[in-house]
C-alpha cells in the first residue's frame, strides 16, 4: 500500500506527485513500505519553494530507498537547485559523512584481542586517551583548508605521531573535494562563539570536540570482509575477505550547529522584502540577489564541512591506534572519505544531499584514483548488522547518489519503548564500546544507559539488505564487498 501521493513507474522508481512541475522520483523495492509522513513533509517544502522569484528554480528532486522522516526535511533528499542554495536542505550536522578504511590486520589477529582492543578504545575515545593538542593557527587551518589544510603542518606529541605515518597524498587524492574546501575567512562579528573555540594562534590547547563521535547514529567500527562481491573492483580497491577495517560515521558537531544556525539567520535576513516567506520555514539564498549573504553562508558550510572531515580523521587515528595497543602494528591506507549532508557545486547548479552519499560514475570520477570504478560508497547497516562497500554509477536521475545507510523505520522515542528484552540479548551477542564499562557501572547507571541506547537498537533500522539490493537494480551502486562488525563504538 503506497501514499496517494506515489505512484509506481517501474520496479524501483516511483513518481511523487504535486502541483509543481519538479520531478520527483523515489527509489524503492515493491517490498518496502513507504513512510507516508516523509512524503507529505517533502511536499510541503516543494510547495513553499513553489514561488522562487526568477531565475531561480527547483530543478530535479531524488529520494534515495533509505528515504525516512528527519529534522527540517527527510533524511535520504537529494534537490537540484539553479539559482538559490537551501542551507535548511542539509540540517545542522553539516558536513556529516563516512570514512573508511583498510588495515594490514586479518581477523585471526583481532578477534583474540578483542578484550583488550575494547578496553583502549574506551581509554581513547571516553577517558582522556585521545592527545590532540592543537594550536589556534592549526584550527583556523583546519577550518580554511580540511584535510589538506592540517596534514602539512607540524604537530606535538601523542596521535600526531600516527598520523605522520599517512600518505598525504592518499589522504587527500581520496577524500571528496568536501573534506579539503578552501574556504574564505568570515568577520569575527560572524564567527561568534567559533572563535573561543579557536583561541590564540600559539596557544597550544585541547578540547572536547576534535575527537569526539557525537550521538545518534554515529560510530566507529571495527570490522571484517566477509565476502567480496565485485571482484574486479575489490582488487582495485586492495579489499580481499579477512582483512579488517575500520569505518567512522560522524559530522561536524558544535561547528556544524554554528554554522547551520548562521546559515539559516543570514538566509532569513536576505530574504527579499515584498516576497512571501517560505511556509516551511527553510529560506533558500538567492545567487543573484544577495550575492554577499550566499558568500557567508558558503563560508559557515565549508568551514563545517572541513571540520567534520578532521574529525574523522583523528577518530580513525584513535582507533588505529587501539587497534596498534591491541593488536600489533598495522599499515592504515584510507580508501574513501566523504559527506553526505552537503550543498555540492554541479555544472551551475547546486546538489543539496541530506543524509545520500554522492554516488558519481566513471566519467565524473575521472583523474581521481576511481576513474575505473565509479566513487566509493559506504552503507552501513544498524548496530551489529553488515555493512556495505559500493561503487557509484553516476545515475542522473538519482543525481549521482545513493543511500548513506539502512535508514530508521522507528523514531528515537518509539525504540526507547520497544523490546527490553530483545535488546538485552543483543547487547549480550554483540560487542559495544561505550563510556560506560558494563561489567563495573552501578545498575541503576548501566540501566540509564542502556535504555539511551535503545534509540539505536537494529530493531529502529530498516534491513540494509533491501536498500543496497534497490541500489543496484536501480543502477545507482553497484555492490563490491559486505563487512560484518567485530567491535562497534558508540558515543
Amino acid at each position: 500500500m503506497y501514499h496517494p501521493k506515489v505512484t509506481r513507474i517501474s520496479g524501483t522508481r516511483l513518481r511523487v506527485q504535486h502541483p509543481s512541475d519538479v520531478p520527483v522520483t523515489l527509489f524503492a523495492r515493491p517490498d518496502v513500505p513507504l513512510e507516508g509522513r516523509a512524503v507529505d513533509e517533502l511536499l510541503r517544502l516543494l510547495d513553499s519553494q513553489g514561488d522562487l522569484p526568477s531565475p531561480a528554480r527547483l530543478q530535479r528532486v531524488a529520494l534515495t530507498p533509505d528515504f525516512h522522516r528527519g529534522s527540517g526535511i527527510p533524511v535520504g533528499t537529494v534537490l537540484q537547485a539553479d539559482g538559490f542554495l537551501l542551507p535548511g536542505a542539509v540540517g545542522n550536522d553539516v558536513g556529516c559523512g563516512m570514512r573508511l578504511h583498510l588495515t594490514s590486520l586479518r581477523r585471526e589477529d583481532v578477534a583474540p584481542h578483542l578484550d583488550r582492543l575494547e578496553h583502549r578504545l574506551r581509554a581513547l575515545f571516553f577517558e582522556g586517551g585521545r592527545q590532540i593538542a592543537m594550536t589556534g593557527r592549526q584550527r583556523q587551518a583546519l577550518l580554511q583548508g580540511g584535510v589538506g589544510g592540517l596534514l602539512g603542518l607540524p604537530g606535538t606529541g601523542g596521535l600526531w605521531d600516527g598520523l605522520a605515518r599517512q600518505d598525504p597524498q592518499r589522504e587527500q587524492e581520496r577524500c571528496d573535494h568536501t573534506a579539503q574546501l578552501r574556504t574564505p575567512w568570515l568577520s569575527p562579528p560572524q564567527l561568534g562563539a567559533l572563535q573561543d573555540w579557536i583561541g590564540a594562534p600559539d596557544d597550544l590547547t585541547y578540547d572536547s570536540q576534535i575527537g569526539s563521535l557525537g550521538g545518534g547514529n554515529h560510530f566507529a567500527e571495527v570490522q571484517v570482509v566477509h565476502r567480496i562481491i565485485d571482484p574486479r573492483a575489490a582488487h582495485q580497491w586492495g579489499i580481499r575477505e579477512g582483512l579488517v577495517t575500520v569505518m567512522i560515521h560522524s559530522g561536524s558537531l558544535g561547528v556544524g550547529h554554528w554554522a547551520g544556525q548562521l546559515a539559516a539567520r543570514t538566509a532569513r535576513d536576505a530574504w527579499p522584502a515584498g516576497l512571501p516567506r517560505p511556509r516551511s520555514g527553510v529560506f533558500p539564498v538567492m545567487q543573484d540577489a544577495a550575492p554577499d549573504a550566499l558568500r557567508a553562508v558558503q563560508s559557515a558550510l565549508q568551514m563545517a564541512a572541513n571540520f567534520a572531515a578532521v574529525n574523522r580523521l583523528w577518530l580513525g587515528q584513535m582507533t588505529r591506534a587501539g587497534l596498534e595497543e591491541a593488536c600489533g602494528e598495522t599499515d592504515f591506507p584510507l580508501l574513501y572519505d566523504a559527506a553526505h549532508n552537503f550543498i555540492w557545486p554541479e555544472d551551475g547548479r547546486w546538489i543539496h544531499r541530506k543524509g545520500a552519499a554522492p554516488a558519481r560514475g566513471f566519467a565524473q570520477m575521472q583523474d581521481t584514483p576511481f576513474a575505473y570504478t565509479g566513487e566509493p560508497v559506504l552503507v552501513p547497516g544498524s548496530m551489529g548488522a553488515s555493512s556495505f562497500i559500493l561503487a557509484g554509477r553516476g545515475n542522473p536521475e538519482a543525481l549521482w547518489s545513493a543511500s548513506h545507510g539502512a535508514g530508521r523505520q522507528q523514531a528515537r522515542g518509539d525504540a526507547m519503548r520497544g523490546s527490553q528484552a530483545e535488546f538485552s540479548a543483543f547487547l549480550e551477542a554483540f560487542r559495544v564500546v561505550t563510556p560506560l564499562d558494563w561489567r563495573r557501572a552501578r545498575p541503576d547507571i548501566r540501566e540509564w544507559k542502556r535504555t539511551e541506547l535503545m534509540q539505536e537498537a537494529p530493531f529502529a533500522y530498516k534491513g540494509v539488505g533491501p536498500v543496497v539490493e534497490t541500489l543496484r537494480e536501480a543502477g545507482l551502486a553497484e555492490p563490491v564487498a559486505e563487512l560484518r562488525p567485530l567491535l562497534t563504538v558508540k558515543g
